[in-house]
């Protein structure tokens, strides 16, 4: 990408205006960790329902997965501790084991458990940004939320994943994507299109260097979406929300594990109280 094509020079991060954000959630790594805890968090959720799970024992895997060499390596990546990375994502709750088991004493964590949908509104939240530290709230974008930009008539569409990254990030990615487009299609879309699309380009870049103030906004017919913190954002409540697709996948694989629970019980293989465990902890630490 040709430096015509980039902000003037990086947004400063303005950690004080993220509550308990001691790193930069925007940076690649973050990016790729919190894809892989994704699915690292679904294995578990298909596997055990709302387990929780040992943060050690995740961290583990990702090194394994992501090519770590160790812990050190690992969180030198991520420019802090594992265990404040866990507590800055908003879609996930942590908590200390403290029930006498082989987790007790350990830190665990799992999805964030979601009101349903019935309970639940779809929403549209409107931040205004008028300085370049504004850009560093952390935008908790659901699979199936739309991000507009009012003033350059654009949009951000659903992608089918969880989002979670800077506001400058959000767009700064938008331009990146333009541009491989472009890169990618040469010769098979037109000069003219091609010309609108760097139009877009330098707009979205002239938004990150925040030359004029503009509007983020959040439409999320779901009501799952974050901004963070929320100070200053005004959030305009619809109907009732719509169920996301991820939510559904995930209903359906717990539906699955009630049925086999509901026939081992009736085969005599297993007895219950009828209460799930609340405190119950998957995937140990490997001693």
């Amino acid at each position: 990408m040709s430096t015509e094509t980039l902000p003037s020079d990086p947004a400063p991060q303005a950690v004080g205006n993220l509550q308990g954000f001691k790193f930069n959630m925007g940076h690649q790594e973050t990016d790729r960790v919190v894809d892989e805890l994704e699915v690292i968090l679904k294995q578990v959720r298909q596997s055990a329902g709302d387990a929780w799970m040992s943060a050690d024992s995740a961290m583990l895997m990702l090194c394994n997965s992501l090519g770590y060499e160790d812990q050190e390596e690992f969180e030198d990546a991520l420019r802090t501790s594992f265990t404040e990375f866990l507590k800055a994502l908003p879609h996930i709750e942590s908590k200390v084991q403290d029930d006498g088991s082989r987790a007790d004493g350990k830190l665990v964590f799992r999805f964030k458990p979601l009101p349903p949908a019935a309970e639940r509104k779809m929403f549209i939240k409107k931040f205004k940004i008028t300085t370049r530290e504004d850009l560093w709230r952390v935008c908790h974008k659901a699979p199936s939320a739309v991000v507009e930009i009012p003033e350059i008539e654009f949009e951000i569409g659903a992608d089918a994943k969880r989002k979670i990254d800077s506001i400058y990030n959000h767009i700064a990615s938008a331009v990146y994507n333009l541009s491989m487009h472009v890169s990618k299609l040469g010769n098979q879309i037109s000069q003219d299109h091609k010309e609108k699309i760097g139009e877009t380009v330098q707009q979205l870049n002239a938004l990150l260097d925040v030359t004029e103030p503009f509007t983020f906004v959040l439409h999320d017919r779901t009501g799952i979406s974050e901004i963070v913190p929320e100070e200053g954002v005004n959030t305009e409540f619809g109907g009732e929300a719509e169920e996301d697709p991820l939510e559904t996948e995930d209903r359906k694989a717990q539906e699955l594990l009630d049925a086999i629970g509901e026939d081992d019980e009736e085969g005599g293989e297993g007895e219950t109280d009828g209460a799930p465990d609340q405190n119950k902890v998957t995937m140990l630490d490997v001693d």
